[in-house]
């Protein structure tokens, strides 16, 4: 049969999770995530005086296409200027799957043609995801040679 044993303490176990006064500051915690839910938490922005050379309208729809094609609604932006064929060219900081700012790169953006992309890296024309990620990636390389590249 076998013995129950008795463990001593020597003193007072510590409460573990225990809470004291946190209500409000759970409340406070929550209202903020809900608001920042609501209303998108973070915005694109444009970092410098750039938007200023390209106007108010096309600074808009040049944050929404890259919203709409880079998948970033946090995207920092600076250096804009207008390309020789009617590209807006810049720079533009997104963040990686994990979270952290990956540092500007080059981009161009043409508002009549609905497109936004980034200046490929090497490493994005050899591994290409698919056939058609490939042709946007040539696609925003040939666009950025011929708008923001000083000949």
């Amino acid at each position: 049969m076998r013995e129950k044993r008795r463990i001593r303490s020597s003193g007072p176990v510590p409460a573990v999770g225990r809470r004291s006064g946190g209500g409000v500051t759970a409340l406070a915690l929550g209202l903020t995530l809900l608001v920042q839910t609501v209303s998108g938490g973070r915005a694109q922005s444009v970092t410098d005086l750039s938007a200023l050379a390209i106007g108010p309208d096309d600074t808009q729809a040049v944050l929404a296409l890259i919203g709409r094609h880079l998948h970033s609604t946090d995207a920092q932006v600076a250096g804009l200027r207008r390309g020789r064929t009617g590209g807006i060219c810049g720079t533009v900081e997104v963040r990686n799957r994990m979270g952290t700012y990956t540092g500007p790169r080059p981009f161009v953006a043409k508002v009549d043609a609905d497109f936004a992309g980034r200046l490929p890296e090497g490493a994005e024309l050899r591994n290409p995801g698919s056939m058609a990620e490939y042709s946007r990636l040539e696609r925003a390389r040939a666009m950025f040679v011929e708008n923001c590249i000083d000949r």
